[in-house]
């Protein structure tokens, strides 16, 4: 307890608040992620005490972690990758003009949460260290297959679509060098799918290049598609600290899982968000109110994703291995610093250790009257137009995709699944099933061979996956949520009354299904030709993938009765439209040949641009080349001057 005043000092308490501030910066700029944060930080710590680099990056850590939910409730975007969940209700929160509310319930359930996993990690960290030591391969490939049933329920409209999104998800995990095997594979010539897609450049061509199109497309109807007007709804804080206190099993749920998930090594926010998503929904008396501006949704997502964090660094501090991939940057701070993790680390250095701990639990207070104090300024963003929003999140979409391995060829990632997830969007597919199978894939893979190979030299290794306490509770919880979206399927079904007509199979959609099925049929023979360890789960992935199409096609024979209009009516998209949409992402294509800043000023321009020149909103060519300039300066200032990223700053010709 000697060590909790040095918390209190001055210039801790200004290296604190600059790091939230910081952290709630970088999480609220789409694609730059709690990782790349602390990651971009350690060179700025080299100069500090031990115990003030670690407070530093440690307030950065927590800052951008609740930054993320910024972007994600006020324009669709995740800040980061465990703010997907909150989009799901955070959004439509926003849309109904109480985008203020739900950034207020943002803060506080984060405070909470962070406070849970916070105190865990400064009481029980020798506990719960052990506790995650009994999780092995099986373990860890249980988990994942219960997060990717999870996909049925997650978000609205046909489940079997959403299961298909997520079976699309898990086979691009699958691009790239296996982590069990080191051989690459679904390379198909490319040099650049030999590391494979990255969770940053996937994540932000899912959610944030799809946005900024859908804003484009939004111009000559003049919808404001994704700015609320936060005036609409007033509320008060003491309003919204009500809202979280009288949901306490939303709060617990996030908590508990979020510090569970958090305290396994390797899984991460973003795991925890969805799983806590998921069960305050499976919970909940209510569960049509889910992804219709739920403030249970919002504070489940973000009391786990915060959670998280503290219950991350358990194993780091404890045994020295990370709990999730920010962590993993968190290791590489301590040992600049000469600070070796382990059980010696409270006696060796207990001075910085317990002051990093209680800086951590000062953090979310202070986190809490921050938060609360930018909400009115954060709130004034849904205020800018589109036509302006709509570049900008293509900037920082690709800015976000190259710094993440100073890689084009995430941008070309980010650009092709931002178009084909743009399309799949018209026809009824959620992007939150496919970064959820993305992110489980490799994890749920992992955890299968390792656990074959473990249970093969144990003597069985089917034993080996359904024996255990664990085991056998989480395999219940998998067959649970099969079974629950079983009977609401056919629930669903026993409402709709339909006649087979065969003669539909030359229908556009019953051959569209059947072409991808063709495909997916010629892939599953193509896997014949790899090793064992390199076909077998994707094998598996493409079986369910072929049912799954097969049950599409199957719909598409039936014709609705009643009278029922068919979904055909998805608007008519103006040519200029269609132009204008083509020319930004040819020019997203571009950072390479024009150099980053000139691509951003040529994007600044290019929309407003035709704004002006078809009238669909007042503004003028001063303006337009103003904003254009002041924008790229600066960007220019921020990434090049200040954090010395490096970019294609200029036309590599």
């Amino acid at each position: 307890m000697e060590f909790i005043w040095h918390v209190f000092e001055f210039y801790h308490i200004i290296i604190l608040v600059l790091g939230l501030f910081l952290g709630i910066l970088i999480g609220a700029l789409p694609g730059l992620t709690p990782t790349m944060g602390v990651a971009l930080m350690i060179p700025f710590t080299f100069s500090l005490g031990a115990a003030d680099g670690l407070i530093l990056l440690g307030g950065i850590y927590c800052g951008s972690v609740f930054g993320g939910s910024i972007p994600a409730i006020l324009f669709n975007v995740p800040g980061a990758p465990a703010s997907v969940a909150t989009t799901f209700d955070g959004y439509p929160m926003a849309q109904q003009g109480k985008a203020g509310k739900a950034l207020e319930l943002a803060v506080i359930s984060s405070v909470a949460g962070g406070l849970f996993g916070m105190f865990l990690l400064l009481f029980f960290a020798p506990f719960f260290t052990n506790f995650s030591l009994q999780f092995g391969p099986a373990e860890t490939f249980w988990i994942a297959v219960f997060g990717i049933t999870v996909i049925a329920a997650i978000s609205d409209g046909s489940v079997v679509k959403n299961l298909i999104g997520g079976a699309i998800g898990i086979l691009l995990s699958f691009i790239g060098i296996s982590t069990v095997t080191g051989t690459a594979r679904f390379t198909f010539g490319f040099d650049g799918l030999v590391g494979g897609l990255h969770i940053v450049a996937v994540l932000i061509g899912l959610f944030a290049f799809p946005q900024a199109l859908r804003l484009i497309e939004s111009l000559p109807r003049k919808e404001k598609l994704m700015r609320a007007d936060a005036s609409r709804e007033k509320s008060t804080i003491r309003q919204s600290f009500a809202d979280v206190f009288k949901r306490p099993e939303s709060v617990s749920i996030g908590s508990g899982i979020g510090a569970l998930i958090g305290i396994i090594p390797g899984a991460g926010g973003n795991i925890a968000s969805i799983l806590a998503y998921n069960e305050a929904k499976r919970f909940s008396k209510d569960k049509s109110r889910f992804g219709k501006g739920e403030k249970k949704g919002v504070i489940a997502a973000e009391s786990a994703n915060n959670a998280m964090v503290g219950a991350s660094l358990i194993p780091l501090l404890t045994l020295g291995i990370p709990g999730s991939p920010t962590a993993a940057i968190f290791l590489g701070g301590l040992l600049i610093h000469g600070i070796w993790p382990g059980r010696n680390l409270f006696i060796d250095n207990a001075e910085t250790a317990y002051v990093f701990l209680y800086s951590m639990v000062a953090a979310q207070f202070v986190l809490l009257i921050l938060g609360l104090l930018m909400i009115k300024y954060m709130t004034r963003l849904t205020n800018i137009p589109a036509y302006v929003m709509a570049p900008v999140i293509l900037s920082f979409s690709i800015i976000g995709a190259y710094t993440t391995q100073n890689s084009v060829f995430d941008i070309y990632t980010v650009v092709v699944i931002g178009c084909l997830m743009f399309i799949f969007q018209k026809f009824k597919f959620s992007p939150a099933p496919v970064a959820l199978g993305f992110i489980l894939g490799s994890i749920a893979e992992e955890g299968f061979l390792q656990g074959l190979q473990v249970g093969s030299a144990r003597g069985s290794s089917f034993f080996y996956f359904f024996s255990g306490g664990w085991n056998i509770a989480l395999f219940s919880l998998v067959v649970l949520t099969i079974g629950i979206s079983v009977v609401q399927g056919w629930k669903n079904k026993g409402k709709v009354t339909a006649r087979l007509f065969y003669k539909n199979i030359v229908s556009p959609a019953a051959l569209c299904w059947i072409a991808a099925g063709s495909l997916a049929v010629l892939s599953l023979f193509y896997l014949n030709s790899l090793v064992f360890e390199l076909r077998i789960f994707p094998q598996i992935v493409f079986i369910v993938l072929i049912g799954l199409i097969g049950a599409e096609v199957i719909k598409a024979l039936h014709v609705r009765e009643a009278g029922e209009i068919p979904a055909k009516e998805r608007g008519k998209c103006e040519w200029s439209v269609v132009i204008l949409i083509l020319i930004v992402t040819a020019v997203s294509l571009l950072t390479n040949a024009v150099g980053y800043y000139l691509q951003v000023f040529i994007l600044m321009v290019s929309v407003p641009l035709a704004v002006y020149l078809k009238k669909w909103n007042g503004i003028s060519i001063k303006k337009i080349f103003l904003l254009a300039v002041v924008f790229t300066v600066v960007l220019y200032a921020v990434f090049t001057v200040v954090l010395k990223v490096p970019l294609p700053a200029f036309p590599s010709w």
